[in-house]
């Protein structure tokens, strides 16, 4: 297979009611919805064409754990347009794979300098998280979402690009998608670029463990910021 490779890039857009001019690295945002968006561009090793597949609340701030309520913590993410069953039932378990290890996670942000606002990126796998699966214009976007909105759009074309790139290899597939999940939630908790590449990564160091992997790099997951 003949590979090559695009370097990555990121494009914050701020809302205006938070900033008069958008602050970008990159192309500007698609979101139709949301008023600004910041967009993940993927390092590309293929190129596959797309198909058809089928905010309100913050939780910003704190710097506690939401896993203090009883019992074990329940995946309440929501999964729009993200009608490959295979893709979304492995996105889904990644994400509970980082709730089930939550504690670790957490140390893991710590030691990356995130020590605040934990409560937020849980309240969005537990409480109010969408995942949009959509057809992007651009197809060297891995992604985008926006500040203190609570969805994480996903390009169908980068995520096929990470099931050809590991066919059969479904714990790397999932420690990508939990990658790029959890970079679009960071975000979504009022964070910029540098903040969400250390969610990121230690979101692939925590699955790494669970999963005996060993993907440390952003371009690991066509991630190349």
């Amino acid at each position: 297979m003949n590979i090559r490779h695009l370097s990555a890039k990121v494009c914050l857009v701020v809302p205006f009611a938070l900033l008069a001019v958008p602050a970008c690295i990159g192309a500007p945002g698609d979101a139709v919805d949301e008023p600004s968006s910041i967009e993940t561009r993927q390092s590309a090793y293929i190129s596959v064409p797309d198909v058809d597949e089928g905010n309100d609340g913050d939780g910003v701030g704190g710097n506690t754990s939401g896993g203090g309520s009883s019992g074990p913590p329940e995946l309440a993410v929501t999964f729009e347009t993200c009608l490959d069953d295979t893709r979304r039932n492995e996105m889904s378990d990644a994400l509970e794979d980082i709730l089930d290890n939550w504690s670790a996670f957490e140390a893991n942000l710590n030691a990356r300098g995130l020590t605040t606002d934990h409560d937020c990126m849980y309240n969005r796998l537990t409480d109010n998280g969408n995942v949009h699966c959509e057809a992007c214009d651009d197809p060297n976007l891995a992604g985008h979402s926006v500040l203190l909105g609570h969805t994480a759009n996903v390009c169908r074309a980068w995520a096929a690009g990470i099931e050809a790139r590991y066919p059969s290899a479904p714990e790397r597939r999932k420690i990508c998608w939990a990658s790029l999940l959890l970079h679009e939630f960071k975000h979504s908790c009022m964070t910029f670029e540098g903040g969400a590449e250390e969610a990121d990564n230690a979101a692939r160091e925590t699955l790494n463990d669970v999963y005996g992997q060993s993907l440390d790099l952003d371009s690991e997951c066509n991630q190349d910021m």
